[in-house]
């Protein structure tokens, strides 16, 4: 058969022809990623184990049909330099590494060999190697090439690399940071620990890294292609210790011309004006362990252990969590767009100056970058854990929602390498305070400053310090608000003041605008605003007018203005450099910023994220400004919050292990997350809760997850019981391991943030764990399968709505998808007192056991069109959810890749097992309505379950309406930014031009009907047929294929795809009638129910394929059993077939022994027999007939004969001269 590619492996196509199709739309690439990037240092679930065996299993069939060029990373075999000559007690960092640098360098040379190799043999370009954490190289070049590397004896796996993107001051007060730092004789701030920050560079002349805090030396560091010397002025070598950049200005991966790094050795960041859009890596860098700057500019040089909550709000940029740690800078991005050097990057962590000596090693590294939707078994994420295992801890953002509309309330959406096992994935949340713009003052009484929000209309940056400066005087109090026109007398005094007038009433309501104020003072020959406010934080901002400047202040800044107007004149003046300079109260104070990325909820058996930190409105340096600080917003400003208080908990315990110092910072999160109702937000959208950084360094005695240590949190997953199987019962073990010198008995209760019915935690209500000693903790989880309902997280929203952003337009708008959880912390007390938090999480759903009751089905005679097939099995009805049945006529059948083939075995969600079609357009017309206001159905199945259909996961089906095998139309499985609900877009195609015709919901249902659209294998594409253009007048057949993908197939066209298959959507096969569900679609899939199986009245052999959405997942190894292949629960096929009892020859008697066979032959027409009744079974059959034969046992395919007969003996009027031809035709 033909496809329209080249494929990957035979697929089984029932029913197929031959088309062609090329693909309508591109099936995706990933979309940018930004900030937010993981696994176990040990090999876990989820992990791409290591491959051995033939070549097969080092590169997937995906990379055997990849074309034109691609980037691969290959891994060689052996362990990486650092792990192959260091102890186990380096590695479990209770000694300092040996030097052993000429075994590394001979490690590296090999390498580096081996790249050159490979890169000669596949004729592929070298980007770089790796051999510290792992030996291998990356290389691009042509596909068929690569694929020979598979062959070689050294090479372990060839992974595709995917490109990735880049996604303070009061925040230390709220995560008890500035209390670590001030506590008598043990404060710690990080001093002895290395920080790796691998982003777009840092700027290490700003004043908060010790620089000299000057733009002019900014620019002379710009000119450098190695680090300044320690006496050259531009650098504080004891906080800047080191770096390399490892891509160059120009870079930028996406961009084929750009896509080769120019390194050099000075990592320094590009700066917005002029050189790019940089500086995210130096605000990272800075609100981890930047010094801080004063109020005056300069380098705060004081001692952390005095400083008081005053003086740090009173700071222009306040230091990082871990103001005494060190910096390395690993430079992965140009100045704009992504990079595919991160793994580059991460090698280069252990021994940044790579001269083969691991002193150098960084200790904690902070990836505030990563992509949305990505899957957990990233290549990167491989490293990670290797690194974890060798001792160096990787903090990670959860990311941003950068690609969903700042929609972080999407299942999924955190991807790698915050996913890894071993990473700690940072949520961003407000913190208690926030930045507030300020106003110097001049006054008898000593005020200097007041706080407020500058007008929004009056450009600041074009306005001279005349302008922004003057002296305040009253609105006469009859125009208190400013909201009438001022009189000819009142003007005189406010002649060339600021005037000073209140913004609102008493209950918080204003009388009129502000640009109707502002114009008012304007107009009385006012120069500036002054208002009075009543509250300390607004949440919308003042518009003023675009010719005089004005504030608002807060209500205690009100307070202090009114006594010194009182005591005499006051001067006020506004700055640029003012705004955002001070700190004050926040309005969503410990509320969760809502671009925050939802994490992973129990699928593969863990949860993300891990805990949540202060990255909304944050300040930090600003690159390129000397001494000036930015505000940015992000779960990239909430990671290296952690990555410093990780250093302070490495700084008290170093003995400690990446995966102990992960527990302490989970388990003393202690400050939980809420929203504006009060519900507190779920463990797989927070983790524990805030960080805390006091209870994180006191941490010695942590818990973490006996079977996934790495994880620490505690997740069931997601389990599956039929209502009748009675109570169940499932339990695991979290250690309790006790690093103090004296023993702790603990008090156990458990904080619930979701809830369902018919599920309970139980725990021991008390523990006690000696000194030195572990002690593991038994958490059952008891669920009463009869009484589960689909619950909502309460912190959840159930609408939501897609919007274009250009244009405002909404392109969709529904209820979310969304399961059910039992989750919360499990806490542990001691003496009355919070100490330990642990996250667990459970999602049990009810489902069906459903089957059709039939092996075959039957028809009594030629004539007869309908057959009855009972449902038989335990149906599921409660608590919101409900059996459906989809039911459709066969198209495709495919084997099982088997997992280590695929390029990642996350792929298995998208490799296809079955498909069909399905139209209601039969059912209609028989009911006599209008068969044109049917729809079209596509059922299909894979051999993996999806957590939820995303971006990272695509399939689409082409349609060819008018048979020239071309695709007319797509329907496209995919998401519109800002909705969690997968969408079927369907598309228009007219040469190169494609429309979106319309977007209908997965499965034809929303959210709040339960088709069990999440952790399962099956979907259902609905359209209109009008949307197709297709009518009953025209009654004609289409051709459809389908194609999967994802996003980390790079290079390829396809993961899966069918042959183009026939379907007549008026007159199929076999369609179908049952109990109605509300659905479009679908049945009710109920024990007893019945469906009515009809078909054309031919004798075409045909199948049908059930697809019981809410049965439970089973068996999908497609390993052989005794019943077949096993392809789990929910997909079903049944031959329909049809059995003769009243064709019987004359001839042939029912006691003849071929008689079975004759009869299977004249049912299927193909062999008729004599007209006068008789088959005349002892004639001979000559070459003709049987080619005769063998062609209608094929279904009588479509064949237009050649004009020209093959055969001398074959004339064109030969009574078989088609099936001839057609025979040989197939060799």
């Amino acid at each position: 058969m033909t496809t329209p590619h080249a494929p990957r492996r035979r697929m089984k196509a029932v029913g197929a022809t031959g088309l062609s199709a090329a693909l309508a739309l591109t099936l995706g690439v990933p979309a940018t990623f930004s900030a937010a990037h993981a696994q176990s240092p040990q090999q876990v679930e989820g992990s791409t184990a290591s491959a051995s065996g033939d070549a097969a299993s080092r590169i997937s069939p995906g990379l055997q049909k990849a074309e034109g060029q691609i980037t691969v990373y290959v891994q060689f075999k052996g362990k990486g330099a650092y792990e192959q000559t260091q102890s186990a007690a380096v590695l479990a960092r209770k000694e300092a590494p040996a030097n052993r640098q000429a075994q590394v360098q001979a490690i590296a040379a090999q390498v580096q060999s081996q790249a050159q190799s490979v890169a000669a043999a596949s004729g592929a370009k070298l980007m770089y190697t790796t051999h510290n954490a792992m030996r291998g190289a990356a290389i691009t070049g042509d596909a068929a090439q690569i694929r020979a590397l598979a062959e070689r004896p050294d090479v372990e796996r060839i992974s595709p690399i995917i490109a990735k993107e880049r996604m303070n001051s009061g925040s230390e007060i709220d995560t008890k940071t500035l209390a670590t730092w001030t506590r008598e004789n043990t404060g710690y701030t990080g001093k002895g620990v290395k920080i790796a920050v691998v982003d777009s560079g840092v700027d290490y002349t700003h004043a908060d890294f010790g620089g000299p805090g000057t733009v002019d030396s900014y620019l002379k560091a710009k000119a450098m292609t190695e680090l300044p010397s320690a006496d050259s002025g531009l650098i504080d070598r004891n906080k800047f210790i080191g770096g390399i950049d490892l891509v160059g200005d120009d870079y930028n991966a996406s961009v084929a011309e750009k896509s080769t790094p120019q390194p050099d050795n000075n990592p320094l960041d590009c700066r917005p004006d002029g050189f790019g859009s940089g500086g995210h890596g130096t605000h990272v860098a800075g609100t981890a362990a930047g010094y801080g700057v004063t109020a005056n500019g300069t380098t705060y040089r004081g001692d952390y252990k005095n400083l008081t909550e005053e003086q740090l709000k009173g700071m222009s940029i306040g230091p990082g969590t871990a103001p005494d740690a060190q910096i390395l800078a690993i430079r992965v991005f140009g100045c704009y767009g992504n990079s595919s050097v991160v793994m580059k990057a991460l090698d280069t962590v252990m021994d940044p100056n790579g001269d083969g000596d691991f002193s150098d090693r960084a200790d904690i590294v902070n990836l505030s970058l990563g992509g949305e939707f990505a899957p957990a078994d990233d290549p990167e994420s491989y490293m990670i854990n290797t690194m974890a295992r060798q001792g160096v801890f990787t903090v990670a953002a959860a990311g941003n929602a950068n690609n969903y509309n700042g929609v972080g309330d999407t299942y999924s959406d955190s991807g790698s390498p915050a996913n890894a096992a071993a990473a700690l994935s940072v949520a961003n949340a407000y913190g208690s305070t926030q930045p507030i713009d300020r106003v110097r003052t001049t006054t008898k009484t000593g005020l200097e400053w007041l706080q407020g929000d500058y007008s929004v209309n009056f450009d600041y940056s074009k306005a001279s310090a005349d302008q922004l400066r003057g002296e305040v005087v009253a609105a006469p109090k009859r125009n208190r608000y400013a909201c009438e026109a001022f009189t000819a007398e009142e003007a005189k005094a406010l002649k060339g003041k600021w005037v000073y007038f209140e913004w609102d009433q008493d209950d918080l309501t204003f009388p009129c605008g502000s640009k109707t104020r502002f114009d008012n003072v304007q107009a009385a020959g006012g120069v500036g605003v002054v208002m009075a406010g009543k509250a300390e934080r607004y949440t919308i901002g003042i518009g003023g007018n675009a010719t005089i400047p004005g504030l608002r202040l807060t209500a205690s800044s009100t307070k202090d203005l009114e006594k010194a107007l009182a005591a005499g004149p006051v001067t006020v003046e506004m700055n640029l450099d003012y705004k955002a300079s001070g700190r004050g109260p926040h309005s969503h104070a410990f509320d969760l910023n809502s671009s925050s990325a939802r994490g992973q909820h129990g699928s593969d058996g863990f949860i993300k994220p891990d805990l949540a930190a202060p990255g909304t409105e944050i300040v930090s340096a600003a690159v390129g400004t000397g001494n000036k600080g930015v505000s940015f917003t992000g779960t990239s400003m909430a990671t290296p919050h952690v990555a410093g208080v990780a250093a302070l908990v490495m700084q008290a315990h170093q003995d400690y292990n990446p995966q102990m110092i992960k527990a302490a910072l989970m388990n003393g999160a202690s400050t939980p997350i809420k929203n504006e109702q009060g519900a507190q937000y779920a463990v797989d959208r927070v983790g524990t809760g805030m960080v805390n950084a006091r209870a994180a360094v006191d941490a010695k005695v942590i818990a973490y997850d006996a079977k996934t240590p790495e994880r620490v949190s505690t997740a069931f997953g997601v389990l599956e019981y039929t209502p009748d199987s009675g109570i169940q019962t499932v339990q695991r073990e979290i250690v309790l391991d006790n690093t103090d010198s004296q023993a702790h008995t603990y008090t156990l209760n458990y904080e619930a943030s979701t809830t369902i019915p018919g599920v309970e935690y139980s725990y021991p209500q008390q523990v006690s764990v000696g000194a030195g000693e572990r002690k593991n903790v038994t958490v059952t989880v008891r669920i009463d399968p009869s009484k589960l309902e689909k619950t909502m997280d309460p912190a959840m929203s159930a609408d939501q709505v897609a919007q274009d952003w250009t244009t405002g337009k909404t392109l969709a708008a529904g209820k979310r998808q969304y399961i059910a959880s039992a989750s919360g912390r499990l806490i542990f007390s001691e003496n009355g007192r919070e100490a330990i938090r642990q996250s667990i999480h459970v999602a049990p759903k009810p489902v069906s056991k459903m089957r059709v009751d039939a092996s075959r089905i039957d028809y009594k005679g030629i004539a007869d069109k309908e057959s009855t097939v009972t449902l038989r099995g335990t149906t599921l009805n409660q608590g919101g959810y409900r059996s459906l049945l989809g039911a459709f006529e066969l198209g495709a059948v495919s084997d099982r890749i088997p997992s280590g083939q695929l390029k990642l075995p996350s792929n298995q969600a998208v490799d296809l097992q079955y498909v069909g079609a399905a139209s209601d357009a039969p059912a209609l017309k028989a009911a006599g309505k209008n068969p044109n206001d049917g729809s079209l159905f596509f059922g299909i199945s894979t051999w993996g379950t999806w957590d939820s259909m995303h971006w990272g996961r695509q399939v689409q089906v082409q349609i060819d309406t008018n048979n020239d095998s071309t695709a007319d139309y797509v329907l496209e499985v995919t998401r519109e930014k800002g909705l969690d609900y997968p969408l079927v877009k369907v598309w228009s195609i007219s040469g190169n031009a494609s429309t979106v015709v319309a977007r209908y919901p997965l499965n034809s249902a929303w959210g709040d009907t339960d088709t069990n659209i999440m952790d399962t294998n099956t979907m259902i594409l609905g359209v209109p047929l009008k949307d197709l253009g297709l009518t009953a007048e025209k009654a004609q057949s289409i051709k459809y294929t389908v194609q999967t993908d994802t996003w980390y197939n790079d290079g390829n066209p396809y993961v899966d795809t069918t042959s183009a298959i026939e379907y007549s959507p008026f007159n199929p096969g076999v369609w179908f009638t049952g109990e109605e569900s509300g659905v479009p679609g679908l049945f009710v899939d109920r024990d007893g129910g019945q469906l009515t199986v009809h078909r054309k009245n031919n004798n075409k052999e045909r199948q049908a394929l059930f697809l019981h959405m809410h049965n439970a997942t089973g068996d999908l190894s497609g390993r052989k059993t005794a019943n077949g292949v096993a392809a789990g629960d929910r997909a079903q096929i049944v031959k329909v077939a049809r059995t003769i009892h009243d064709a019987r020859f004359t001839d042939v008697p029912a006691d003849n022994q071929f008689y079975r066979e004759i009869t299977w032959i004249a049912a299927r027409q193909i062999d008729r027999g004599y007209q006068d009744g008789t088959f005349r079974p002892l004639n001979n059959m000559d070459r003709a007939t049987m080619a005769a034969y063998f062609y209608r046992m094929s279904g009588s395919p479509q064949y237009t004969a050649p004009s020209t007969p093959s055969f001398s003996d074959v004339p064109l009027n030969h009574p078989y001269y088609k099936e001839i031809e057609w025979m040989k035709a197939q060799g």
